[in-house]
């Protein structure tokens, strides 16, 4: 029998769904991944997701009022039903991101490697039209293989968008969705779940959203994919500092990354999940398929 993703404890001091903090969300991944890149095999590569995070964080903190949350009726209409009230699926991207895109494109060509600078010159000049083509095929989860270089900087900029979109909601206002792999606020899929050692929501296992930074709330030992909670596997790779598990199930074939943050550790979803790709590897040899995607790894071999 599944546990109700509402079940948190007793006091009721743990929020069901924790909202991004628009001042603090890039700056702090930005700072992960330059810790991470230090002591990494993939230390030149998680340096540059670095330098791309402080992007977002400066586009964060200069968006203009063009990034408004929809109107307290569509909000209602949402929370009646039981619905992501910014969805992916419906959503309407306001003009401004492709400004946002631009800005964050234009900080990091100065120190950008070869590669990235040659893809990051294109967005620059690339169309309106083209530009709103590759974020639809972005979201629908069909892009062409010749838009895998551009597509993380895509995803960089809508993360600004719907995160500062988010972070101006009531969480109190918001239902949990049926699915634990459906976000509260945007609808789209979850990157890793995570369980922190400090505030309110201390020990409780929460999944980030790869798009919007919102977090909701999913009880321990439960597929975030079908809900199974009898055929639930941990997988870690020995030797490792512990912080990045796979949690997979034999009822659906899935898995999900469980981050861990250790003492006097300050993890962030995004950049851990990026740093243990070889645990994906791991879990994707044993025949197990990820839950969500991470839209910073998509086209990274490019």
């Amino acid at each position: 029998m599944n546990t109700p993703a509402t079940e948190l404890p007793s006091s009721g001091q743990a929020p069901a769904i924790l909202l991004p903090d628009p001042d603090t969300v890039f700056l702090a991944r930005a700072e992960r991944f330059e810790a991470l890149a230090l002591h990494h095999g993939l230390g030149e590569w998680l340096g540059f997701l670095g330098r791309l995070s402080r992007a977002q964080h400066k586009a964060l903190a200069a968006a203009g009022p063009g990034l408004t949350p929809p109107a307290a009726d569509v909000l209602e209409r949402a929370r009646k039903h039981r619905m992501p009230p910014i969805s992916v699926a419906s959503f309407e991207r306001p003009a401004v991101w492709r400004d946002i895109l631009r800005d964050i494109a234009g900080d990091l060509l100065e120190n950008a490697p070869v590669g990235a600078r040659d893809t990051l010159d294109a967005l620059l000049i690339t169309s309106a039209e083209e530009l709103d083509k590759l974020a639809g095929k972005l979201l629908d989860g069909e892009p062409d293989r010749d838009d895998m270089a551009r597509l993380p900087y895509i995803a960089a900029a809508l993360q600004v968008v719907l995160t500062s979109i988010a972070s101006q909601l009531d969480a109190a206002a918001l239902p949990l969705m049926e699915a634990h792999s459906t976000c509260p606020v945007c609808g789209s899929l979850p990157v890793v779940s995570v369980i922190r050692n400090e505030g309110p929501a201390a020990g409780l296992r929460y999944v980030h959203c790869t798009l919007c930074n919102t977090e909701w709330h999913v009880p321990h030992a439960t597929c975030v994919t079908c809900g199974d909670r009898e055929k639930v596997t941990l997988h870690e790779i020995d030797g490792d500092d512990g912080i990045a598990r796979a949690e997979s199930c034999g009822a659906c074939d899935s898995y999900t990354k469980l981050i861990v943050q250790g003492r006097n550790v300050r993890i962030d979803p995004i950049a851990d999940d990026l740093a243990s790709v070889a645990l994906d590897m791991l879990v994707d040899d044993a025949g197990f398929v990820r839950s969500g995607p991470n839209y910073l790894l998509i086209g990274a071999s490019e």
